[in-house]
């Protein structure tokens, strides 16, 4: 989803344990394998070094700092799904602690003599970007506490309808992966264990890590014969699983495909990473060698009208496997939202 549709979603939405629960999971993982990242990364690129000098302590504290908050991310998880009281309060420690992480950082590194630049307009600039920057962490950290603390717990999960024990550890959608090489449900089709936003973190880390390693070890003469291949490997294979049929497509007759971009959870891609593909009963999004199906009676209404800053259309429902906001946008967005809307009225007429 995007920075505004996360933002609307806190402020308005109901609070849901699951959701929660979930959210907690993904930021936990993504704090351990950050700290991990941060470790190996110091040792092999040139971070001892200007203009960076990181100091050597930094790869321990780092390691140990997101492990320790990804663990306490983790715990927040178990209570929340629990419908523990703690839970609810672990999870606002750790976002507080999360943010104080990203803003610390800089002055961690360079102290009291952090770069800035020179008075005039960059200066400007320079304080307005901080600023977008700051917002874009305080805000959503703000209204997730608020939202963590109007979570129901125990003595209502009972009769939550939402809430079920088993949900917290069968539905990874979003970022923490899914079970087995190949992981096929009635609406979720993936071809790597990992969700949208950790295939996405690997394609990029793992050619990331190989360059910095040829680099070191190799020299860097050897990256002109890389980056070209590596380059289009990264860019052109998740297009092109895209255009690869797909279980819910072998069982449907197509009514039209749409190229675009679109956003799930922290994971926003250009055109033309996303693929929306339109049948009788449903809709289907392609995006990271992920295949989502919706049906159209799971399917949120669509909003009158797109948005401003919202762009695309939202496509909002509450599956197992399925992320619970994705957008698509693409060109011609008010014929694409026809025909769905059209379809979906039919499919509905027939029922």
């Amino acid at each position: 989803m995007s920075f505004f549709d996360f933002v609307r979603e806190l402020r308005k939405s109901e609070p849901d344990v699951r959701k929660a629960a979930k959210a907690m999971k993904i930021l936990g993982w993504i704090c351990i394998l950050g700290g991990i990242w941060n470790f190996v990364m110091y040792y092999l690129g040139p971070f001892d070094e200007s203009p960076f000098n990181l100091p050597p302590s930094y790869p321990y504290l780092a390691l140990m700092l997101l492990i320790s908050l990804g663990a306490l991310f983790l715990f927040a998880a178990r209570g929340i799904g629990e419908g523990a009281p703690w839970g609810k309060k672990a999870g606002q420690i750790a976002v507080i602690l999360l943010v104080a992480v990203f803003i610390g950082f800089p002055y961690f590194v360079f102290g009291s003599e952090a770069p800035l630049p020179e008075d005039g307009y960059f200066s400007v600039i320079f304080i307005i970007f901080l600023t977008i920057f700051a917002a874009q962490l305080v805000i959503p950290a703000y209204l997730g506490v608020r939202y963590l603390g109007h979570l129901p717990v125990q003595e209502a999960l009972g009769s939550d309808p939402r809430f079920r024990p088993e949900s917290i550890s069968q539905v990874r959608d979003d970022g923490v992966g899914t079970r087995g090489p190949m992981a096929h449900h009635a609406y979720k089709d993936a071809l790597l264990p990992f969700g949208v936003l950790g295939t996405f973190a690997l394609l990029i880390a793992v050619p990331m890590l190989i360059f910095l390693l040829v680099e070191k070890y190799a020299g860097p003469e050897k990256l002109a014969f890389m980056f070209m291949p590596t380059f289009l490997f990264i860019f052109l294979t998740p297009v092109a699983y895209n255009l690869v049929p797909s279980p819910f497509q072998r069982e449907r007759t197509l009514i039209a495909s749409y190229t675009g971009g679109g956003s799930i959870f922290f994971f926003n891609g250009t055109w033309p990473f996303f693929r929306l593909m339109v049948y009788k009963d449903g809709i289907e999004v392609r995006v990271m060698f992920h295949r989502f199906f919706i049906p159209y009676d799971k399917l949120e209404d669509f909003p009158e009208k797109l948005g401003f800053f919202s762009v695309g259309l939202p496509i909002r429902s509450n599956l197992p496997g399925v992320p619970s906001s994705i957008r698509f946008h693409a060109f011609r967005m008010k014929k694409i939202m026809k025909l769905v809307n059209e379809q979906r009225k039919e499919s509905q007429a027939n029922e």
